[in-house]
């Protein structure tokens, strides 16, 4: 069973420790002549896939000799001491079997990006209309000048709704751009960077600054002064969903070393310094805010496949896109209506917190 009231002292020492470890084996164990590579070439990613698997088996294969004693066997996988049953260690890590769980997890992070969605949806629409405007213009014009003069309307008269073959062709132009962006898999440097990004890195930061990081974190307690007496209580969800992420941030920020390292002499200028900074502040915000959104999937689901999922998934998607904002975007004259769809998802992405439906009434 797992250890309660560990000194949080002694836990974020272990955070820390293991965080560090993390970052600092993606350069002792990785070879100079590796190292020196672009972070995209296929020689480098696959050194580090090997190296952060192994830290993965480690800091799994060490959890339970470091925070769990050995009980009696009970039934149904269970361990008991002193009556009292207890789930098997890996279960405290996250290895559980909950697809309904974990496809409701992944339901509400594609709300979140319900404005995304909307955008490559409108672009096809946009696209119909101008193929059907286009199509107009050119049986009722008489020569060149009148058709260049309809086009600079600027898209003014575009067909509210286009008719079903242009938003068809639309839907297969979008189709066989599709289906071209696959064929850039036979890159093999492509390939192995797709792989990272959406399988390798998304496990083993999950495996390593959730499952290995929070179930200490949750048994981990501290001192509270009370009317003028010390007393122990035990770090709250909540405090351990946002401590964890800190490291998972922290860890991703020898990204500007990599950056900066590989500008040319000439280019190491004040100027690119605070871009490069601003870079990974903008990046450590990121990707804390996402910690602290993971951590409270595994709290609450107790599921390390939801929170690999949901990953895998903004790995995918990326930041929101919000380019529909400038003037020179096809769709900024949608961005009224898209910045609405944008407030949606994300009023319907905060409601999910508080759903029966897409999380447990109480935590795992």
């Amino acid at each position: 069973h797992h250890i309660n009231n560990i000194p949080l002292s002694h836990t974020l020492l272990y955070c820390l420790a293991l965080s560090s470890f993390f970052v600092l084996s993606l350069y002792a164990l990785v070879p100079s002549s590796v190292r020196i590579l672009p972070r995209d070439h296929v020689l480098h990613i696959k050194w580090r896939a090997g190296v952060v698997t192994f830290v993965m088996i480690a800091g799994v294969g060490l959890y339970p000799w470091i925070f769990c004693q050995q009980s009696t066997t009970g039934g149904d996988n269970t361990f008991s001491n002193d009556g009292i049953n207890f789930p098997p260690w890996y279960r405290y890590l996250g290895f559980s079997w909950q697809p309904v769980q974990d496809i409701k997890i992944a339901l509400h992070v594609l709300v979140l990006y319900l404005g995304s969605f909307t955008c490559e949806w409108l672009l096809i629409y946009h696209h119909a209309r101008s193929l059907n405007w286009e199509s107009d213009m050119k049986r009722s014009a008489n020569n060149k000048e009148s058709l260049l003069s309809h086009e600079s309307t600027g898209g003014r008269k575009l067909p509210i709704l286009p008719k079903p073959n242009y938003l068809f062709q639309s839907l297969k132009n979008k189709w066989i751009r599709t289906v071209r962006s696959f064929q850039a898999f036979e890159d093999e440097d492509y390939r192995w960077a797709r792989i990272r990004n959406l399988g390798i890195a998304p496990l083993a930061e999950e495996v390593i600054f959730r499952a290995c990081l929070l179930p200490p974190l949750l048994a981990s307690s501290r001192t509270i002064k009370r009317s003028g007496e010390n007393e122990f209580g035990l770090l709250s969800p909540t405090e351990a969903s946002w401590i964890a992420p800190l490291f998972f941030g922290v860890a991703h920020l020898h990204h500007f070393y990599e950056q900066y390292r590989r500008l040319p002499p000439h280019r190491k200028t004040k100027k690119i310094l605070f871009q490069l900074s601003l870079g990974v502040i903008v990046q450590w915000t990121y990707t804390t805010l996402f910690g602290a959104y993971a951590s409270h999937v595994f709290v609450r689901t107790g599921s390390l496949c939801g929170t690999t999922l949901a990953h895998v998934f903004c790995n995918y998607m990326g930041l929101p896109n919000i380019s529909f904002a400038h003037p020179t975007s096809v769709l900024y004259s949608y961005r009224w209506f898209l910045t609405i769809v944008y407030f949606i998802g994300m009023s319907l992405f905060a409601v999910g917190f508080s759903s029966a439906l897409l999380f447990p009434s109480e935590s795992v």
